[in-house]
């Protein structure tokens, strides 16, 4: 997770709880290089959604994974 002072001005920070503590992960529906996407049901209400769980990458060094940036930009175009 990324502290506030590091992510865009205009990206919500990232929440600090886990997933799993407010959805239900259930099967995956589809998958790509850097991310999957799975069936999730909300606990509160019983919604269900498709998630896109996106692989981070660990470091600038790393060749593993997506860029802050990138998922910044992923988020955009799925908030369209």
């Amino acid at each position: 997770m990324f502290q506030a002072s590091m992510r865009s001005p205009n990206m919500e920070p990232f929440k600090q709880q886990k997933v799993e503590d407010f959805y239900d992960i259930g099967e995956e529906l589809g998958s790509g290089q850097f991310a999957i996407v799975k069936k999730c049901r909300e606990k509160s209400t019983g919604l269900e959604y498709a998630a896109k769980f996106i692989k981070k990458r660990q470091s600038r060094a790393s060749r593993r994974g997506v860029s802050r940036e990138e998922i910044e930009r992923e988020v955009s175009i799925l908030r369209q």
